[in-house]
């Protein structure tokens, strides 16, 4: 595909679906926007307000609609319609509320736009991308969650400033759940070529208590946020763009988005979590398997477990 031609369609006008609209105009990821709300006028306030700053960047378009029509031959259509975690809540404790949004908006996109990409940001992002790829008629490599994209990248840019070196030279992947259960693959983790474990680690802390401290941040940091001004919206956005970018753009980045996990990971096929695939313009061309030790392989099978266990409460 060529961003010349590029239009993307976006569910949902609330804090990230606009955000989402509003970062792919400043970036200028694409050539036409759609944002689409069941509620016109919510669509109209934020699709007018972004489209007042087109004249200051490059040329778009961005059109606010609640027809679904509007989302034909979308490349990708990002969907972030759903109840938002209230305080003290967990991304999964929203499912029950989200599981039949995310099947009537998947059924009304197999109807208008059957061959676009659909990108779930939705939490709980892994069990909704699940019920997408169960509730949808396209093929699978068309479906997939943001994952712990955005985890990884919170994770690799303070470790790089705990270290010292580029966030670019931090090569780390956070995986399984994007929630309580998620986890860092520390045993695959790489700075500059080094592995971390033999990277030289500043005085006054240990290896182990830096690996702990910074999972514990990462895992916590969603909630840190939202605590604070009561939602998260711009990191995400950005993730939607590097995402959208690499599809529009065929650049086949390796990305940990949602998807069923390899029988080579050894918790079935069916499950979905966040795991490294390479992302191009037919979605996810492949996945990769990241080695991990025992007790990482432990942790991903409990992870597992909990995202099975949510999904079968709601099939």
């Amino acid at each position: 595909m060529s961003s010349k031609i590029s239009k993307v369609g976006i569910i949902g006008a609330g804090n990230v679906g606009a955000d989402v609209a509003n970062a792919l105009v400043l970036l200028g990821k694409c050539v036409k926007v759609v944002l689409f709300d069941r509620t016109l006028s919510k669509a109209e306030g934020q699709a007018w307000d972004i489209e007042d700053t087109i004249p200051l960047l490059q040329d778009m378009e961005i059109i606010p609609s609640n027809q679904y029509e509007d989302l034909a031959d979308s490349d990708v259509i990002v969907v972030t319609v759903g109840v938002q975690q209230k305080e003290g809540q967990s991304r999964l404790d929203i499912l029950s509320d989200n599981a039949e949004i995310m099947r009537s908006t998947i059924k009304e996109l197999d109807r208008v736009a059957p061959n676009s990409i659909i990108l779930i940001v939705s939490n709980p992002v892994d069990v909704l991308t699940r019920i997408a790829i169960a509730s949808s008629t396209r093929a699978e490599n068309l479906i997939f969650g943001s994952g712990t994209v955005l985890d990884t990248a919170r994770l690799r840019y303070q470790l790089g400033k705990r270290l010292n070196v580029s966030k670019q030279d931090v090569r780390v992947y956070v995986i399984g759940e994007h929630g309580d259960s998620e986890f860092v693959v520390w045993s695959s983790a790489f700075i500059g070529g080094i592995p971390l474990a033999e990277f030289p680690i500043p005085q006054g802390a240990t290896l182990e208590e830096i690996q702990q401290e910074y999972a514990e941040l990462t895992r916590k940091r969603g909630y840190n946020i939202s605590e604070r001004k009561g939602n998260t919206s711009y990191g995400i956005s950005i993730v939607v763009c590097q995402l959208v970018d690499a599809i529009l753009r065929d650049e086949k980045q390796i990305f940990p988005v949602s998807a069923r996990a390899d029988s080579n990971y050894g918790v079935g096929s069916e499950v979905v979590l966040g795991l490294p695939c390479i992302i191009n313009s037919q979605g996810i061309e492949r996945q990769l398997v990241l080695p991990r030790n025992l007790d990482e392989q432990r942790l991903l099978e409990e992870s597992a477990t909990k995202l099975n266990e949510a999904y079968n409460s709601e099939a």
